[in-house]
């Protein structure tokens, strides 16, 4: 939705991507380290990093995941190659492309306010999240693609300089990112050296920088850079993921926490594998036939996918869809969620039942976040023309009642206070679920005649589904667009849902 919104104005767009932890607690530390120091440097680099790459112009690069091309965009590579072949970090190499093509890669910081699954108030990010590798050597793997790919394939320092398609901050942050192969290599033995001068402090050890020396001076200033960096984590990290991990990911222990050596450590093995698999690896034993060096192997990174009782917390609620209509109020949906706890009542239901949002307004956003479909036309009475086919006291004790049925398939009406798996579960084939008011459900439940233009239009489209020629969705769709008097067939074809039929 964020980017089709973007699309009217921008070219390419990268969204954050914040790695899924769990809970950080004393218990984990260890366990989830690695997984930790993915979501450390993903924090630090996607809300501090690119988002000043996006404000000064330069070249915002892309995460592969999270990365939308507008249509004209693709149609510009009349090869249609967009995806470089061959390289290791082809989304890096694309959005290198674009920006030489005069396409910036717009990167939109974007968070909402909404009530989390335990009924706090709190803002998120629009944002794509996902498992990263919680061992060391998966992570190792990918990283070192990453590095080789990044700093070793995707583009040569001296063309970057070059460049005349490259403004000045582009080529400044293209350096940025090409002399991490370098600097990976730096930290690990700059850690050593520390850890040595701090030591000298309190024990009675060989002087390695003499006291107010050039040495000594420039040791100090680069521990303040060293905290401050630290500094500058701790409010990244606490910016995507709460204080509690901040404090984990930056203080525990003091000055050199634990979480950020082991991820300095791991980029310092990656790139030690980068620069063997270009110095050495990539190397093909020359013969008479060829002299070329082979590609080097794309290595896939194995993911791991959370269990759904886990992602149901990051699912879209009734309450974000209302609050992103400015329907209701945060403190208004928040005194709703404790009636509806307390008293066991849907959410819908106590909103409709407080007066803050009328019931019309309830039905769509239930059917919105549940992707399902909703009537908002008169109905008359029962409105399937067999009422002696179904059991009466069945469909009232479950609260629906049929739109149209094929073989396969039963579409139910039914209100937002019915228990949906009760209903799935009391028929043998596939249910589909509509919304409806509770005056239209009465009206039809209780009306004595029928009104003969939906049984008529109800009629049509069960033959249609069960030809094959729309959908149940679309059915409804155009059901519910059908005024009275119409043809329903005539208003499918005029909406583009139905070909192929005289």
């Amino acid at each position: 939705m964020l980017e089709n919104y973007l699309f009217d104005t921008k070219a390419a767009i990268q969204i954050p991507v914040f790695p899924l932890q769990e809970m950080p607690t004393i218990k984990n530390f260890f366990k989830n380290m690695i997984t930790g120091t993915y979501a450390d440097e993903f924090a630090e680099n996607h809300i501090r990093n690119l988002s000043a790459r996006n404000s000064i112009g330069a070249f915002v690069p892309s995460a592969g995941t999270g990365f939308a091309l507008r249509r004209d965009v693709l149609e510009s590579f009349s090869d249609s190659n967009v995806f470089p072949v061959g390289s290791l970090t082809e989304d890096f190499k694309l959005s290198l492309q674009l920006k030489e093509k005069g396409f910036d890669l717009y990167y939109p910081l974007e968070s909402l306010v909404r009530l989390n699954y335990q009924g706090e108030e709190k803002r998120e990010f629009i944002a794509t999240r996902s498992m990263f590798p919680k061992t060391y050597k998966a992570a190792v793997r990918q990283k070192t693609r990453w590095i080789y790919g990044i700093t070793m394939q995707s583009f040569r320092m001296r063309d970057v300089i070059s460049s005349k398609n490259l403004n000045f901050l582009s080529k400044y942050s293209l350096y940025r990112d090409y002399k991490s192969k370098i600097s990976n290599l730096l930290v690990l033995p700059g850690y050593l050296i520390f850890a040595y001068f701090i030591f000298s402090l309190v024990f009675n050890l060989p002087i390695m920088f003499i006291k107010y020396s050039t040495s000594w001076y420039l040791m100090l200033f680069l521990t303040f850079l060293m905290i401050q960096r630290q500094i500058l984590r701790f409010f990244a990290v606490k910016t995507v993921y709460g204080v509690k991990s901040a404090l984990i990911a930056t203080v525990i222990p003091p000055v050199l926490p634990l979480r950020l050596v082991v991820g300095n450590v791991i980029n310092f093995h990656a790139t030690v594998n980068a620069w063997k698999m270009k110095l050495f690896k990539n190397k093909k034993k020359r013969n008479k036939k060829s002299k070329s060096s082979t590609k080097p192997k794309w290595s896939k990174t194995d993911h791991e996918f959370l269990d759904k009782s886990i992602l149901i917390r990051f699912k879209r609620t009734l309450g974000d869809d209302l609050i992103k209509k400015e329907l209701i109020s945060v403190a208004d949906l928040s005194k709703a969620l404790k009636i509806s706890k307390q008293n066991k009542l849907r959410l819908g239901e106590t909103i409709v039942k407080l007066g803050l949002i009328d019931e019309y307004e309830i039905i769509k956003s239930i059917a919105v976040v549940n992707r399902r479909e909703f009537i908002d036309i008169p109905l008359g009475g029962f409105p399937h023309r067999n009422k002696e086919k179904y059991d009466l006291k069945l469909l009232d004790s479950l609260g629906v009642f049929p739109l149209f049925e094929t073989d396969y398939v039963l579409v139910l009406c039914t209100t937002i206070n019915s228990d949906i798996d009760k209903i799935m579960a009391a028929f043998d084939k596939t249910v589909g679920i509509v919304y409806c008011t509770n005056d239209v459900y009465n009206s039809c439940i209780n009306g004595e005649a029928g009104n003969y233009d939906v049984e008529r239009n109800l009629y049509i489209l069960e033959k249609l589904i069960h030809q094959g020629l729309i959908n149940p969705k679309q059915g409804v769709i155009g059901l519910r667009h059908t005024k009275a008097g119409q043809d329903v067939t005539s208003v499918l074809k005029d909406m583009g849902l139905l070909y192929n039929i005289d």
